[in-house]
């Protein structure tokens, strides 16, 4: 009688404890478990639906599932796919699998769990499959999808921007236009992901106080080159990017940490928008590519510019000044430019001198960006090379000696690809819809000193003007409404003051010029009169 009490109680037990943990699982995915009619007499049950659900099949997708196949009429099982270890997989839409199960898959999430329930003439019809499946017979499959494929990559995996790009670049070949738009848009979200973290770390660690050398370390430096304050910044940047790794690691999956630098430098060039241009516009999506080419020839001078953008003004009825841009926020300083422009043309000076302040200001932050965006170039670079903290195939092997000039060699075109990079940003943002103006930053302030001149407001056009002279002392013209200024409008001397900021990027200027012509000096020799000194010449790295 006990015996069986106990017995009692233990099945109660586990009736709670399965009930408690059946409720615990529909909290966390509520379903109802009602069979959805999808016609033809075909239901579906989703039993297991994840909560983030970002892909979902379609047709001409490779699905990989697990299935378990019974018999509508008595339960019995006719097939599983744990009976090969291996899953189902097949191409939707092509007609390969039955009916039924080619419609009733259509809309799974990855890990989402079906049953399916297929009517006879969705299934094997009046012919069956020999004894395992009768004539007519209703099929209910359980499946669960685990893997999905599209345009030959895995969704829902991870995914490194090289492999979308050059997949999407395989489907712009083959004139394959909707895969090309969804491989490349894929990637360009994985790059924008990429670019938000690092622009974070770039600043958090160039934040930081660099090290600083003792004497050692300083002699070392000093007899491998005649300019003692150039070489010590190198191991500056050796140690920011052993920052930088770390950083990204914390925040990045593993294929988005170190990405293809050519793969990356075609991102940040536009490339990709050129081809989804394109791609949208033999879609029929005029609105879209229009989007794509302002935004590839905001860094671009082509014929393709100038008339490619006519024809999208003309088709979706823009003014001049009117820019469309897939990336709000990135480089707005130019739509800001154009419309400053406009009017001062139309003669509304309060209104160009408002937007060409705010062009400023978004110009300042483009160039701030453009700078970190070479930085990061250059690390990965320093990382490549083994020159950071975590890749130290070189200087780990070896003695950092005056006579380990290679390394030297290798930091100088490391830093002179740097240096480039930054002095070409000024370039690069002075590219306004295919065209390049010259003096792009200094047309600003000329435009600024008349307006504020037309408004009556000397004194900030005689700010203006100043500016304008430290970014461009030999203009004739500037230097003309200077001495105009002061002898006919009697401007005092003491208005005539540059703004700080751009006294202070003029500063910056020269000495990424001074610095970009040492590094492409080349190596400097050694030192004589150091070389019998094994105190100097014989330093590990790991001390450095």
């Amino acid at each position: 009688m006990l015996r069986q009490l106990f017995k009692l109680l233990a099945t109660l037990l586990l009736l709670l404890l399965s009930c408690s943990i059946h409720g615990k699982a529909e909290e966390k995915n509520p379903l109802p478990f009602v069979d959805e009619d999808w016609g033809d007499g075909l239901k579906v049950l989703t039993t297991f639906k994840p909560a983030k659900c970002e892909h979902k099949a379609k047709t001409s997708d490779v699905v990989h599932y697990h299935y378990v196949g019974r018999l509508g009429i008595d339960g019995r099982t006719f097939g599983k796919s744990f009976d090969y270890n291996s899953p189902y997989i097949v191409a939707l839409g092509q007609g390969r699998i039955i009916a039924g199960m080619d419609r009733g898959l259509l809309g799974t999430c990855l890990w989402e769990r079906r049953r399916i329930t297929i009517p006879p003439h969705l299934g094997y019809g009046e012919r069956g499959v020999g004894s395992t499946i009768p004539p007519n017979s209703t099929l209910v499959f359980y499946v669960r999808l685990i893997k999905l494929e599209r345009n030959g990559f895995s969704l829902g995996e991870d995914q490194s921007i090289e492999s979308l790009w050059n997949s999407g670049l395989a489907s712009y070949s083959r004139q394959e236009w909707q895969p090309t738009v969804d491989l490349l848009e894929e990637a360009l979200k994985l790059y924008h992901q990429y670019e938000n973290v690092t622009s974070e770390c770039l600043k958090r660690c160039n934040s930081e106080e660099p090290p600083q050398l003792n004497d050692t370390q300083s002699a070392v430096f000093t007899a491998a080159v005649n300019d003692d304050s150039l070489m010590p910044q190198f191991l500056v940047y050796a140690a920011r990017s052993k920052c930088i790794a770390k950083c990204k690691s914390r925040q990045l999956p593993s294929k988005l940490r170190m990405p293809d630098s050519d793969v990356l430098a075609a991102f940040r060039r536009h490339e990709p928008y050129s081809y989804l241009h394109y791609s949208y516009f033999k879609l029929g999506n005029i609105e879209e590519g229009a989007k794509c080419l302002f935004t590839y020839c905001f860094s671009h001078t082509e014929t393709m510019c100038s008339e490619g953008l006519t024809y999208y003004r003309r088709q979706l009825g823009l003014r001049d000044d009117e820019v469309v841009y897939r990336i709000p926020g990135k480089l707005p300083h130019h739509k800001a430019y154009l419309v400053a422009k406009a009017a001062y043309e139309n003669k509304e000076w309060q209104k160009s001198v408002d937007s060409f302040e705010s062009a400023l200001a978004l110009y300042n932050e483009a160039l701030e960006h453009c700078q970190l965006v070479c930085e990061d170039s250059m690390h990965i670079n320093m990382s490549q090379h083994g020159v950071s903290g975590q890749k130290v195939a070189k200087f780990n092997q070896h003695s950092l000696s005056v006579d380990s000039m290679e390394y030297y060699a290798l930091l100088t075109t490391i830093v002179r690809e740097l240096l480039g990079c930054r002095t070409g940003c000024i370039d690069k943002l002075a590219t306004v819809e295919g065209i390049h103006i010259d003096s792009y930053l200094q047309s600003h302030f000329h435009y600024l000193q008349f307006n504020y001149y037309k408004l009556g407001m000397l004194e900030r056009a005689a700010e203006t003007a100043a500016t304008y002279l430290i970014l461009d002392p030999s203009s004739v013209v500037m230097n003309e409404n200077v001495h105009l200024y002061t002898s006919k409008l009697n401007v005092p001397a003491e208005s005539f003051v540059p703004r700080k900021e751009y006294v202070s990027m003029s500063s910056r200027w020269e000495a990424a010029k001074q610095l970009l012509h040492f590094a492409q000096a080349g190596v400097p020799k050694k030192k004589e009169g150091l070389m019998g000194d094994p105190s100097v010449h014989s330093i590990p790295h790991q001390e450095l």
